[in-house]
């Protein structure tokens, strides 16, 4: 039996769908591509179960899925140590760089057969003596050594897609306020004062805590933000669809924002700082990059200017994303 087991660290809170017990529910509403993926390894014949392992305080059962006679667990435990109550796996995945991982690793490497670690934030080694086969990289900046390959995601089809719906804002920013100093958007703010360009765009922002993006713009003087608030994924979708441009401006310290390939999926084109995490792969169809508050100009009025073009351009290449192509793409780089 080919197995694979990814392993995710501690929740302090659920997301809703780990409380999804029926397979076409949460194949419809899981925003999380770690799980998806685990669900086309099994759909895609690459492997015959799949464990995802996570911290949890407190009791909790484990979570089943039947995929063509094949299981896919969702197990939480209060130690990684219970994994060695199970059998050993063909892949190991590991999710970010978190003591737990090293204390269970060098128990038994020969347990967890290929070790994935994938880096995650500043984390873009192990810092604990972990012991893993492969780093996994979201940016080739990240690492050029033969210890490194790329890992691909995108984000589930059923809630980020294209819907046609007419264009009620020209610029969406989603961003998390509690991480502002990864997000750049008080950047974004800091900048529309000084072109009218900007200031005769409509822009919306979509997050949580928007009273400190209303802080921001009363110290800017702007006045064309819509902050609509925390959203989910679904309503999201939408608002990308209601947008001409979304825009992100995350640092080196940020790790590769899930929201890039959730904008480009929903058909959106995307301003991208050229200092956030990407894979080069991503950014062929739909990207206008900039590099600092000068270049976010240029690229913003090209942009405007040859919308239609990115936009087709996109659309036409949202396969790209697709996920059987993102999961082949991962599966054939860990075979080699």
């Amino acid at each position: 039996m080919r197995r694979f087991y990814l392993f995710r660290t501690n929740l302090s809170t659920l997301e809703t769908y780990h409380s999804i017990t029926n397979l076409e529910t949460f194949k419809k509403e899981c925003w999380d591509f770690y799980l998806l993926m685990g669900l086309n390894f099994l759909e895609n014949n690459y492997f015959d179960e799949v464990i995802i392992w996570r911290l949890f305080d407190t009791d909790k059962k484990d979570i089943v899925f039947d995929i063509n006679g094949k299981k896919f667990i969702q197990k939480w435990v209060k130690d990684f140590r219970d994994v060695f109550k199970y059998s050993p796996c063909d892949v190991s995945f590991f999710r970010g760089g978190f003591p737990e991982y090293c204390q269970i690793t060098n128990s038994n490497e020969k347990f967890f057969g290929l070790k994935l670690y994938l880096s995650a934030g500043k984390r873009l080694r192990p810092q604990y003596g972990g012991i893993y086969d492969k780093i996994l990289i979201e940016d080739e900046k990240d690492g050029s050594d033969n210890n490194c390959i790329p890992f691909y995601k995108t984000t589930n089809p059923n809630i980020f897609k294209p819907l046609n719906l007419k264009k009620d804002y020209d610029l969406c920013i989603i961003s998390n306020f509690t991480q502002l100093k990864y997000k750049g958007t008080d950047i974004i703010i800091s900048q529309i004062p000084r072109f009218p360009f900007y200031q005769n765009l409509k822009i919306c922002h979509v997050g949580n805590n928007p009273e400190v993006g209303k802080t921001l713009c009363k110290k800017y003087e702007v006045n064309n933000i819509d902050f609509l608030g925390k959203k989910t994924r679904f309503e999201v979708n939408e608002i990308l669809n209601r947008s001409k441009f979304g825009i992100i401006a995350s640092n080196r310290e940020d790790g590769c924002p899930r929201v890039i390939t959730e904008t480009l999926c929903s058909g959106t084109p995307l301003f991208l700082k050229t200092e956030t995490r990407l894979l080069n792969y991503y950014k062929s169809y739909g990207v206008v990059p900039f590099d600092n508050q000068g270049n976010l100009f240029r690229a913003m009025t090209m942009g405007y200017d040859k919308y239609n073009e990115i936009k087709e351009s996109l659309q036409k290449n949202l396969d790209r994303f697709s996920m059987n192509k993102i999961c082949k793409m991962n599966i054939d780089l860990w075979r080699n």
